[in-house]
């Protein structure tokens, strides 16, 4: 079992007993991260108690500017928001690269579709590294399962922010979405690794996941408080 700094604070986070996903990187750059963390990042209170909630939208300086920051023994997160873009991505990077594909960004349109645009179902087969993960909405339905691992898939991350009319909201309400999708892939799709996140802030948080059937543990919210992730991943 092995814990994931999740993008974005695999930027700026590592620890030794933790692997960091950098991005998540676009082909081309999105500028302006920091006017959208100060504009829309709040800490806000849910049916589920408090979390985050954030219309980031992906900024980021670009897939080559990541692919320089980001080491082989790192995973390098991408996402799509033109057609041609898996296809530019699946060029441009080294078959021997970790990767995460993200289709699962709440703030792009776009990532509702692009399971659908070409060459995304290439990846299995081209990359040779020990990772090729896909990171999934906590709304995902089994049929977005199915279809990823008729692909090839095999690791897959559950889950992204819960989509709301004022951007993604993460924490304690993504549990019961990274449950059920837990609860389906262990049971329909026995040989496919799960990734699992949302709202893991104690040892306890991620011992409830794995002992769901999750084989990995991703980090996310309680970046905003590092000083608490030694605790979980020494624990």
């Amino acid at each position: 079992m092995k814990y994931f700094i999740a993008a974005p604070f695999g930027n700026y986070l590592k620890f030794k007993n933790a692997i960091s996903v950098k991005g998540t990187f676009t082909v081309n750059p999105r500028p302006g991260r920091l006017k959208q963390i100060v504009k829309t990042l709040r800490y806000v209170k849910t049916e589920a108690g408090w979390g985050w909630r954030n219309q980031l939208g992906l900024r980021n300086p670009g897939l080559f500017d990541g692919m320089f920051k980001t080491s082989y023994n790192e995973i390098l997160s991408v996402a799509a928001i033109e057609p041609s873009d898996w296809e530019k991505i699946l060029m441009a990077i080294g078959p021997e690269r970790n990767i995460e594909l993200n289709v699962s960004c709440p703030n792009i349109d776009a990532c509702n579709d692009t399971m659908d645009w070409p060459k995304f179902n290439s990846f299995p087969n081209h990359m040779r590294g020990e990772y090729t993960i896909v990171k999934i909405p906590p709304i995902a339905d089994n049929n977005m399962v199915d279809k990823l691992v008729d692909m090839g898939y095999t690791y897959i991350h559950a889950s992204n922010t819960v989509p709301s009319a004022k951007g993604g909201l993460s924490g304690k309400i993504i549990r019961p979405y990274t449950m059920k999708i837990i609860d389906y892939i262990k049971n329909k799709h026995t040989h496919v690794k799960i990734i699992a996140g949302g709202g893991v802030f104690t040892k306890q948080d991620a011992d409830a996941y794995l002992n769901a059937g999750a084989d990995h543990i991703s980090l996310g919210s309680v970046c905003f408080t590092p000083w608490k992730i030694k605790g979980i991943i020494n624990g």
